[in-house]
């Protein structure tokens, strides 16, 4: 026994210098074990077998966890496979959804603004109505205002004409009155010394006195132009009294077209005003339609950039971690491959591997 494993030692040997020499066929086996050193679970793997075979475990033994490493690998591929399907599936209709989102958002701002624009140019027209409406119901308050002073005016003079003239009529009724019984032809003498007496305490007297110097023709006279004042201011002071009458109806009339108009416009105002204050509403509105808009796009776009940016890394990560996977499917191929039909040269190269 102890000749048979010298020999086998000794071959061992024999075949591990004869690898070295760049002629030797194993050394192309030599080469793919070195490129599996390269990688961690190579490694690991050229670990477990070298203690397997040291250990006297049988081949199948690993083969078996060889093959269940493999199969695992792939099922884990598939399940990545089948979770990166559902990822892009996901990706795509959340992104879809983000999307519409940012479609309807700017659909949402474009029309805002345009309606904005529109109430905007409402709102300064109806604004400047009812301001415009206001300063004419001004104008027409201070008018009603000047017409009523003036009117309040005109019939305190008229009644003061009035008044006076009734007066001079009354004075000049008497002065008739009283003329028409005296006598003329009195000697001038006799009617100085009277009014001397008289003086200036009675003016109708002292006309009366001086008068009864007359001739009777002159008195006549005299009586008939008093008559003809007396009906001039008569006719004088019922001209005056139908102007006034007429002053009185036409200020009236006037006063009535003037509360009509205020009417008119105070109706109009109201309306403007009512216009005003539901497009000023609306206006607010699209207003806040706009900004809820403006937000609503702005989480949209971020939204929409997270996400591109999170399937993005899954996408590397996939790829990084599938591509990892299928080397190490790649190696575990391999060491069977070898191990299935190579391996004396696999545990000469172990045997080495120890020893260095």
């Amino acid at each position: 026994m102890k000749l048979i494993l010298i020999a086998l030692l000794g071959l061992t040997l024999t075949q591990a210098v004869f690898v070295k020499r760049s002629n030797d066929p194993s050394r192309a086996i030599f080469t793919q074990l070195e490129a599996m050193e390269e990688h961690e679970l190579g490694r690991k793997l050229l670990d477990t077998i070298a203690l397997q075979l040291n250990n006297k475990a049988p081949l199948g033994d690993i083969a078996k966890m060889l093959q269940q490493l493999r199969e695992n690998l792939i099922l884990n591929q598939q399940e990545a496979d089948q979770k990166h399907a559902q990822d892009e599936v996901d990706c795509e209709t959340e992104i879809y959804q983000y999307n519409r989102r940012i479609d309807f958002a700017s659909n949402e701002i474009t029309e805002s603004t345009q309606e904005i624009q529109t109430l905007s140019a409402k709102v300064e027209q109806l604004t400047q109505d009812v301001e415009d409406k206001q300063v004419q119901l001004d104008i027409l308050n201070e008018q009603e205002t000047q017409i009523r002073e003036q009117r309040a005016e005109d019939a305190e003079s008229f009644k003061k004409f009035e008044n006076e003239t009734e007066n001079v009529i009354e004075a000049v009724e008497v002065i008739i009155q009283r003329l028409s019984s005296i006598q003329p032809d009195q000697e001038v003498l006799a009617a100085l010394t009277q009014l001397n007496k008289i003086g200036a305490s009675n003016p109708i007297l002292a006309l009366m006195q001086v008068a009864s110097t007359f001739s009777a023709e002159q008195l006549n006279n005299v009586l008939g132009k008093l008559g003809e004042v007396s009906t001039q201011l008569a006719e004088a002071l019922e001209n005056a009294r139908q102007t006034e009458i007429q002053a009185q109806l036409d200020f009236e009339a006037l006063v009535v077209e003037i509360a009509s108009q205020r009417e008119s416009l105070s109706a109009a105002r109201e309306d403007s005003e009512r216009q005003l204050q539901d497009n000023q509403q609306a206006l607010d509105l699209q207003k806040k339609r706009k900004e809820d808009a403006t937000d609503e796009l702005n989480a949209a776009s971020s939204g929409k950039e997270q996400k591109e940016a999170e399937c993005d890394s899954w996408r590397t990560q996939y790829a990084e971690d599938s591509e990892h996977r299928q080397q190490e499917i790649s190696i575990i191929r391999q060491v069977e491959e070898i191990l299935a039909t190579k391996l004396s040269n696999v545990k000469v190269y172990l045997q080495e591997r120890s020893s260095a």
